[in-house]
């Protein structure tokens, strides 16, 4: 799933998957300024909690959703 969060002519997105093979989550982010970071983590709690983090941060800098609103009800796996 790829969310898009804008300020006023910048965006960025934010990538969440899940990798069957290895079990993890990941949230890549592709910043305004066009650098790329990337995180795994091994269990849903610490990946929802870091999702979090993120939004907040987002928020905090005047960042708007553009697309859909991060997950609250977590992974339907």
């Amino acid at each position: 799933m790829v969310y898009i969060f804008e300020r006023k002519t910048e965006n960025m997105q934010v990538e969440v998957r899940y990798i069957n093979s290895s079990r993890t989550f990941q949230i890549v982010c592709r910043l305004a300024d066009g650098t790329t970071t990337q995180e795994s983590f091994r269990g849903e709690a610490s990946f929802r909690l870091r999702l979090g983090e993120i939004q907040k941060e987002f928020e905090r800098n005047a960042w708007e959703t553009a697309g859909p609103h991060l997950l609250t009800d977590g992974w339907k796996l």
